[in-house]
């Protein structure tokens, strides 16, 4: 299967304590490749930098899918750079939209170009056969969601998250419940739930599972596979 995986930026970051930190005057002033000629500024791949809970999950569900001979693709959305891949390198900096208003959010989307960018990723020649979307409402909003799926393949299965509201029209667009209600049920926090939901949908692919239809989807990413032995929280 060809997956895609457009996650966020996180407010934890991986950090050297020795190492600048930027804001937004720094990076639009200077952008990522004037901030990286600088020697006192480490170079760190997306992947590395983002350590939040979520993030930290789904690198784990990103190499077990792998492992099972998906090809996957992982993106961010980033408050700083706009849409980057996993190995993009990038200076430490001090920025999410959550610390944003509706307004600031639109401004900066704008900017930094996210919502063609995301268009463009999720509009391939070959179609993916899985775009999810693991985001919270300020980055949803930042990728202009609807627009988003409308780039979307119709032969495309979509995941997003908390958005009934514009997958009801949408065939092969659905919206996974991860709230606190389902965190409670999967015994773990809202901001993890996503990331949990990716482990058990690459667990369910490590055992051979097929996607034949969109619930299938939906049950590999709400559900544990039958076999759980030697599955540890970021293995």
């Amino acid at each position: 299967m060809r997956i895609l995986i457009v996650d966020q930026c996180s407010g934890s970051k991986d950090v050297p304590d020795s190492a600048p930190v930027f804001d937004a005057a720094d990076i639009d002033e200077h952008g990522r490749e004037g901030l990286l000629a600088r020697d006192e500024v480490p170079a760190i791949p997306a992947r590395r930098l983002y350590t939040g809970r979520q993030q930290k999950y789904i690198d784990s569900a990103v190499d077990r899918l792998r492992a099972a001979g998906d090809t996957v693709d992982r993106m961010y959305v980033s408050a700083g750079f706009g849409l980057v891949d996993e190995r993009t390198e990038l200076p430490p900096y001090n920025m999410t939209f959550a610390d944003m208003s509706a307004d600031e959010i639109d401004e900066r989307a704008t900017l930094l170009s996210i919502a063609s960018d995301v268009r463009e990723a999720v509009d391939t020649d070959p179609p993916y056969d899985v775009v999810v979307f693991a985001l919270g409402n300020d980055y949803y909003r930042a990728c202009d969601l609807q627009a988003v799926l409308d780039a979307l393949p119709s032969e495309t299965i979509a995941v997003v998250f908390n958005r009934e509201d514009i997958t009801a029209d949408r065939a092969n667009v659905v919206s996974i419940p991860a709230r606190t209600t389902e965190a409670k049920e999967h015994g773990t926090i809202v901001v993890a739930l996503k990331g949990s939901y990716l482990q058990n949908f690459a667990r369910h692919r490590t055992e051979g599972a097929i996607v034949d239809e969109i619930g299938d989807v939906v049950e590999y990413c709400t559900t544990e596979p039958t076999t759980q032995t030697g599955f540890g929280e970021f293995d």
